[in-house]
């Protein structure tokens, strides 16, 4: 845990090499969760709308537990977007984030 979804709009070879990589760790940064917890999927060359357009989108589910709240959320928010602009030129305003808390009791995996 946590579990990252990310879809989006651009094609692979939009993304830079070790995508997956580099958002694992910026969500181990953001949320303080261990690495080696992190399991990221990405999803490039999907039919996606946002805003009335099919331009360059991306949406990020995160999965977690115990660290999303309505004091946390937006602070979360403002370094997520600013990141994902930075390294993938998508507009902030096409980028969104979803936050999904899970009671730990709801993951199973081996140790």
């Amino acid at each position: 845990m946590p579990f990252i979804m990310c879809y989006t709009n651009l094609t692979k070879d939009k993304l830079p090499d070790e995508f997956a990589k580099w958002i694992s760790e910026l969500v181990s940064e953001v949320l303080t969760k261990p690495m080696e917890k992190i399991t990221t999927t990405v999803s490039t060359d999907i039919d996606m709308m946002r805003m009335g357009s099919s331009g360059p989108t991306m949406m990020v589910q995160i999965h977690s537990i115990g660290v999303f709240d309505a004091e946390r959320n937006p602070g979360y928010t403002e370094k997520f977007i600013k990141a994902i602009h930075e390294k993938l030129e998508v507009p902030p305003n096409r980028v969104v984030l979803q936050y999904l808390p899970v009671d730990k009791v709801m993951v199973g995996n081996v140790p």
